[in-house]
């Protein structure tokens, strides 16, 4: 080979796949070759084959680092090329899952918050956040990765991490105090996303393990228990709500959205019978309204079955609602048309509505007392009276 090239062969020139003699040497591991080549003045270092690497890409790829580290010599910015997609080196590395070649380019001290140059500017962190490999999440930040970057939508690497389920990486992130109440383009901080995306485990590392904001409300006027109400199905909602209620024992349960909706009308509109029932034995308000006048009471699902097995586990009187108009027939009322509420559910209503007299020996209550007809039918039957 030095033969030919001392004769003026072509030290760039290409075989069929358009790779240099550069290239298959460094496929075939010939050092003395790689060496040669290297030292010539025309040597190009740029040039890409068919499947788009360099040769700093090839001699990465099959674990060459002696002959990576001599490319970086001639060709300093080597490793900071970009494919056609706006991925370099490092980007490459983490989306394979590449420990190695993570911890070589690391080591070489490429940039590591640099961005994919593409619609969603994504740094290796954010990338990171998807990858199956915590360690690579954690030599990151070892190596100076900022963790509270954004990027096109917002988003930072913990919010990534908890989209994707990725409890090992949102570990690392919180560890390192990444900024778990910083909020992504729709105002959700990192426990509305873990409740969003029904992630149980996440969510109770949020609440174990960080001191994140749980009752923050996003841009729609919703905190965390909201949107688990509103989206997350049955059984891991229910766990969810428990381990809320663990963790925060006073948590407001009866703060409404920007709609005038609670969690408990809100599960009970989806038919959630689990989560309604976490949220009554809590002590949730039954008779609260929205801002278009529903309640438990006037919504009304196929049969009032849900209704009548959350009254009877009622564990004590609910809190009284507060209403212009009596609940039951929407009269309003006036200074001679009076309030009363019902000593079981708590809604207001008027005299007429409120007319039946019922003892409620679950509550303690021997002497009858106040109630509305819904009421009154179940504690009449016996359904729960006793209990």
């Amino acid at each position: 080979m030095q033969t030919l090239i001392d004769h003026g062969a072509n030290v760039n020139v290409m075989n069929a796949e358009n790779k240099s003699p550069l290239h298959v040497a460094i496929e075939n591991q010939h050092e003395e070759i790689i060496s040669v080549l290297l030292c010539h003045p025309t040597i190009e270092l740029k040039h890409r084959d068919r499947s788009g690497n360099t040769p700093f890409a090839a001699a990465l790829g099959i674990r060459n680092h002696k002959a990576a580290l001599r490319i970086l010599d001639r060709f300093p910015s080597a490793a900071e090329q970009i494919d056609q997609r706006g991925r370099n080196f490092l980007h490459l590395a983490i989306m394979k899952d590449d420990l190695e070649s993570v911890l070589f380019l690391i080591a070489i001290q490429v940039d590591v918050n640099s961005r994919v140059h593409d619609v969603n500017q994504s740094t290796p962190l954010h990338l990171a956040a998807a990858s199956n490999n915590e360690m690579i999440t954690r030599n990151l930040i070892l190596a100076g990765a900022r963790m509270n970057e954004r990027d096109s939508v917002q988003k930072l690497p913990l919010h990534i991490a908890i989209e994707r389920g990725n409890l090992p990486a949102v570990s690392a992130l919180i560890q390192n105090n990444a900024d778990y109440d910083a909020t992504d383009a729709d105002g959700n901080n990192a426990l509305h996303i873990a409740v969003r995306c029904g992630q149980f485990l996440i969510v109770r590392e949020l609440l174990t393990e960080s001191r994140v904001n749980a009752e923050a409300t996003n841009l729609k006027g919703r905190n965390p228990m909201h949107e688990l109400c509103r989206i997350v199905e049955d059984n891991t909602a229910a766990l969810i709500c428990e381990l809320f209620l663990e963790c925060m024992p006073n948590y407001p349960i009866d703060v409404p959205d920007m709609d005038g909706n609670t969690p408990l009308l809100l599960s009970f509109m989806r038919g959630q019978s689990p989560l309604c029932k976490i949220l009554v034995k809590a002590g949730a308000c039954l008779g609260t309204e929205n801002r278009e006048g529903v309640n438990i009471f006037n919504f009304k699902l196929a049969t009032d079955q849900l209704l009548h097995k959350l009254l009877d586990i009622l564990p004590k009187e609910s809190s009284w609602s507060e209403c212009d108009l009596c609940q039951e027939c929407t009269t309003r009322f006036t200074i001679t048309m009076r309030k009363h509420h019902c000593r079981h559910c708590g809604r207001v209503l008027c005299s007429k509505c409120s007319s039946n007299d019922i003892p409620i020996l679950k509550f303690g209550i021997n002497k009858p007392v106040r109630v509305c007809s819904v009421c009154f039918n179940v504690l009449q039957s016996g359904i729960g009276s006793l209990s």
